[in-house]
């Protein structure tokens, strides 16, 4: 017996045809159950969250909007099951995806090879970042064509010609496999293979339902009048050092992940916003969020792309910002985890004349989440300041651990695909 495609048995089951229905479990629980025993590891729990997630579907149908978006959907909602499963003492639930991977658009992919799904990967850098952010929000933060239409002020019918455009690109460049532009500048034929995964994952910031974008806004809304910036990917770091006068790298040079001899994907926010930034005569306030890179072995404290938030003010001495700001860092602590037992300690950084370390308290241990400083004169000169006459500060906050902290998520490497309900 041949089964009608997907979209027509999604149309009939959401009339009641139960036997459509049972058509779409049988063309799906393979890949069901596949995804429930990734979460899970046990036949009989991930057997239990199929059959939670597919009467839960059942009574959603009338609220999907594309019938042919029915093998993602779907997959959301069971390891939504799942992982509601593990975490049942838990008083937020947390909706989830499967692990974040460049593999996105339809059905097609799944059965694409490894070679092209690295391609696919490499020409998603290839879009222009309203593209990108587009492909984001639908395909890892689940927006429908509505929801992103009504968000550009367009009617869904020409947004959903715009995602067939970006998929029609994406197909291209899979198939072509031409050289590939990121920024601007052309990406080398044998950039490797690892920074291209790392580039493609998505920007959390930009997924308003992931823990991640929560907790950013949350602390973004902490100072106000602070302008958004947006920081190169990429840092040469010769050039750092003839710009600033010193050594701005205070990690591990083997953790730097490495695009040639001197060129790094950035390993914070920091260096590339001071590269940005020159003292004009009057009060700068910048804030800026998104992934920095670092060579990890990958676990529940680490990971090899993270993001951050990063505020910077530099201003004249007598006035009243700079005075101010670890008062707001706090206020912005407060407001994200409600009152936290906090700890601060000195630390260094070698650009920072001082610099201090702020811990929360989880349970029986404390945990690093940011760090703020008063930056050294050196860098001061080099911002064209005069530190006689002017002061910088600047602070970085690790948004996935704030978020795990927020939202009792006990392992950072599940915020990438979950959404806060």
């Amino acid at each position: 017996m041949v089964e009608a495609p997907l979209s027509a048995l999604v149309e009939a089951a959401r009339t009641g045809d139960l036997t459509s229905f049972a058509a779409l479990v049988r063309a799906t629980q393979e890949m069901a159950y596949a995804v429930a025993w990734q979460v899970l590891r046990q036949e009989p729990d991930a057997r239990d969250a199929v059959q939670e997630a597919y009467l839960r579907a059942f009574r959603r149908l009338g609220h999907l909007e594309e019938p042919e978006a029915f093998p993602g959907w779907l997959r959301r909602i069971v390891v939504a099951a799942a992982l509601n499963q593990r975490r049942r003492t838990r008083t937020m639930w947390l909706q989830a995806e499967e692990p974040a991977a460049p593999a996105i658009l339809d059905g097609v992919e799944q059965r694409w090879t490894e070679d092209q799904q690295r391609v696919l990967a490499r020409a998603l850098l290839t879009l222009s970042r309203d593209e990108r952010r587009l492909c984001e929000l639908h395909y890892h933060g689940g927006w429908t064509a509505e929801r992103l239409a009504r968000g550009q002020g367009v009617d869904a019918p020409a947004m959903r010609k715009r995602l067939q455009r970006i998929r029609d690109k994406l197909r291209k460049e899979v198939e072509m496999d031409e050289k590939r532009a990121l920024g601007g500048h052309r990406l080398p034929e044998n950039l490797p293979s690892h920074i291209i995964e790392l580039l493609a994952r998505p920007r959390l910031v930009d997924l308003p339902e992931n823990p991640v974008s929560v907790v950013a806004t949350t602390l973004r809304d902490a100072f106000p009048g602070f302008s958004t910036i947006e920081l190169p990917e990429e840092v040469d770091l010769d050039a750092a050092v003839r710009r600033l006068g010193g050594d701005a790298v205070y990690i591990d040079r083997s953790k730097l992940q490495r695009i040639g001899e001197e060129r790094v994907l950035r390993y914070d926010l920091t260096l590339p916003l001071l590269l940005a930034v020159r003292w004009e005569g009057a009060t700068r306030s910048l804030a800026a969020a998104g992934k920095a890179y670092r060579r990890e072995n990958e676990s529940a404290t680490h990971l090899e792309a993270f993001h951050q938030l990063e505020v910077f003010v530099i201003a004249d001495r007598q006035a009243p910002d700079p005075v101010a700001f670890p008062g707001r860092i706090l206020e912005a602590v407060d407001r994200v985890l409600d009152g936290p037992e906090v700890r601060i300690t000195l630390t260094e950084y070698p650009m920072c004349a001082r610099a201090w370390s702020l811990d929360v308290r989880r349970e029986d241990e404390w945990v690093e989440v940011m760090a703020w400083g008063k930056y050294a004169d050196w860098v001061l000169r080099a911002l064209g300041a005069d530190p006689a006459r002017q002061v910088a500060l600047g602070a970085g906050f690790g948004l996935e651990r704030i978020a795990g902290l927020r939202y009792g998520i006990d392992d950072i490497r599940k915020i990438a695909t979950a959404r806060v309900a």
